[in-house]
């Protein structure tokens, strides 16, 4: 079996989300350190508060005004939260933010947002976002 060898073209630090956001291998670019500049453009993305944001990540606030770059854990998390708002706001425009902080009946009666905490609830937001682009509503 051949060891895994990572991307060389992929830089240690993820700066930019224009730059990352459709790459073709995801699995590498959760393995390198996200920048601080990364999250501010996710947070401009997403319309999510620092506050949010810091519910949601794997780092306290005092880590987060401490660092300039963060783990490949806190790299995944971000990854996920673009791939959702990107995904959502192409599919929907800006109204998709304002569905985010909706209370929302198919999910359970809570607001799209909460999901973000987990890999379970990325993957549900995800698939309705899909099952929406095709009109299944329920």
């Amino acid at each position: 079996m051949k060891a895994y060898k990572p991307d060389q073209s992929t830089p240690d630090i993820l700066e930019e989300p224009v730059a990352v956001y459709g790459h073709s291998n995801y699995f590498v670019l959760a393995s390198h350190s996200v920048s601080k500049r990364y999250i501010k453009e996710v947070i401009k993305i997403s319309g999510l508060s620092l506050n949010d944001l810091i519910e949601i990540l794997p780092i306290s606030i005092d880590t987060y005004k401490r660092k300039t770059a963060f783990s490949p854990a806190v790299t995944e998390k971000i990854l996920e939260i673009e791939e959702v708002y990107r995904k959502g706001i192409a599919a929907f425009g800006k109204g998709f933010l304002a569905w985010m902080d909706a209370e929302n009946i198919a999910l359970g009666n809570v607001k799209p947002k909460v999901l973000l905490k987990n890999s379970f609830g990325i993957r549900r937001l995800l698939d309705q976002i899909g099952r929406m682009e095709h009109g299944v509503l329920a």
